[in-house]
């Protein structure tokens, strides 16, 4: 179960990367779900007389609660049917493609195999322009839907990857951190800060969360999971509550990363305002302003994006992904593996690259469509986090979010009546270095202002 205490990985596994590659995307690879109307106000969970929506938050801890039983079977042939299906279809007709297109969406949306064999069947679309000239609608509804702009109620449901990393021994001093990845990331991409995190905080629990789309059920499902694994720790802690006192210290990543806080501290409002805690809890959840101690935002946040900065987000993302796909396909041989390896370095170019047929579909899109989707939702943070210490990280030549972007929205931070005779926030900033890849590229000023940070704020 998604809950487990212990370390694991959920819903998509943990891709290997090749050694040169920095995943390095955000935040235009959510979709545009519409996300439901924050809960507030306390009541029972009795009777789900509580429960507004069929996805609100009481949904996503049923839906943690509920044991899976994964199949080890993976795609079945009626999908490889489905997918001929979709590839056999007529271009030219928009109408009946769609229709071809969205049984494949859903079986995608049950099994991330799917995806992968679509791609896999679809990469001589985007490597061959006479193939993708033949396809050109199918080609467009590839990239909507790998970038979150196709609209069909299955996608978004899946929760991406998570992972809590507990103390070897099992005990716990009360202190959990919350990293909270950026788009187009998987949890491997954050052992590093587990490590650096684990080194001075040897009995703190770690969750890592990989991006979800923007307000989606699968979004939710991951900050039920976090708000899970939080509970068990101070559970766990309990024995000896002068010693272990419940704390919450957030790292977060990009935009992707700042959405999933956005989507935590509504998640987080309406459970610890419940007079009974939901069974998947451990307890009662406390106010958020009981146990947050501090936020550091690395490349974080922007409201504003640019529609360029969305585009190349969105590219960036998708060639991760691409590489994967590609990379993965082989017998298993050492040949073979460095031929998959070699095509999907060349597919991961061939996105990046200035007449990227992949920028070229996005340009067509509306601006409101990409821009909407990829900025922050500053104003809810504003009202709803608590006044605690905070860290910006990032960079002047940051071409994703913005240091102008980051700095409206510092001044935002400091305009908030509940931040007044607060010390204002703390800044690291880069002249030269790659979005959320700040602790890679500058790793020792990272950390150490980090765990300065961070040894302040938990002292305090």
């Amino acid at each position: 179960k998604h809950q487990a205490l212990a370390r694991s990985v959920s819903s998509r596994p943990c891709c290997a990367m090749a050694d040169d590659w920095d995943p390095f995307a955000d935040p235009a690879d959510v979709a545009a779900a519409v996300a439901p109307e924050p809960v507030s106000g306390s009541g029972s969970l009795g009777g789900g007389a509580e429960r507004r929506q069929v996805d609100d938050i009481f949904a996503a801890l049923d839906e943690l609660d509920t044991p899976k039983v994964p199949s080890s079977e993976g795609p079945t042939s009626t999908t490889s049917e489905l997918i001929s299906e979709l590839f056999e279809a007529d271009d030219a007709d928009e109408s009946a493609l769609r229709t071809a297109f969205e049984p494949v969406v859903a079986a995608f949306a049950e099994d991330w195999k799917v995806n992968f064999m679509l791609w896999q069947r679809a990469l001589s679309l985007l490597m061959d322009k006479d193939e993708r000239a033949k396809r050109p609608h199918l080609f467009g509804l590839l990239v909507d839907q790998q970038c979150g702009l196709f609209e069909h109620p299955s996608l978004g449901r899946s929760m991406n990857e998570v992972a809590t990393d507990v103390p070897a021994d099992g005990s716990s001093d009360g202190l959990v951190i919350f990293l909270l990845g950026w788009g187009g990331g998987i949890v491997r991409d954050l052992d590093d800060s587990v490590a650096a995190y684990q080194e001075t905080y040897p009995a703190a629990t770690i969750v890592r969360v990989a991006c979800n789309m923007k307000a989606s059920f699968g979004m939710r499902c991951a900050c039920a999971y976090g708000i899970i694994a939080a509970t068990r720790a101070w559970a766990a802690a309990v024995a000896a509550p002068a010693l272990a006192p419940p704390r919450l210290l957030v790292h977060l990543f990009s935009n992707s990363g700042f959405m999933t806080w956005t989507e935590m501290l509504q998640s987080w409002e309406v459970l610890s305002s419940c007079k009974e805690p939901h069974g998947a809890l451990a307890g009662r959840l406390p106010p958020m302003a009981d146990v947050l101690r501090g936020v550091v935002l690395d490349s974080s946040c922007n409201f504003d994006v640019a529609v360029d900065a969305c585009i190349q987000s969105a590219v960036q993302s998708m060639a991760g992904f691409i590489y994967q796909v590609a990379a993965s396909d082989h017998d298993g041989s050492e040949a073979a593996k460095k031929a998959a390896d070699l095509k999907g370095r060349k597919a991961k170019l061939l996105l990046l690259a200035a007449d990227s047929p992949v920028k070229a579909h996005l340009a067509t899109k509306p601006t409101e469509l990409l821009t909407e989707q990829s900025n922050a939702d500053a104003a809810i943070v504003h009202r709803m986090e608590p006044p605690v210490a905070m860290q910006f990280i990032y960079s002047r030549d940051d071409t994703i979010i913005s240091s102008t972007g980051i700095e409206d929205y510092i001044a935002g931070v400091l305009a908030r009546p509940n931040r007044t005779g607060l010390e204002p926030p703390i800044s690291l900033v880069f002249e030269h270095s790659v979005h959320v890849f700040h602790k890679v590229k500058h790793r020792e000023a990272y950390w150490q202002s980090v765990r300065e940070f961070a040894s302040s704020v938990l002292a305090a």
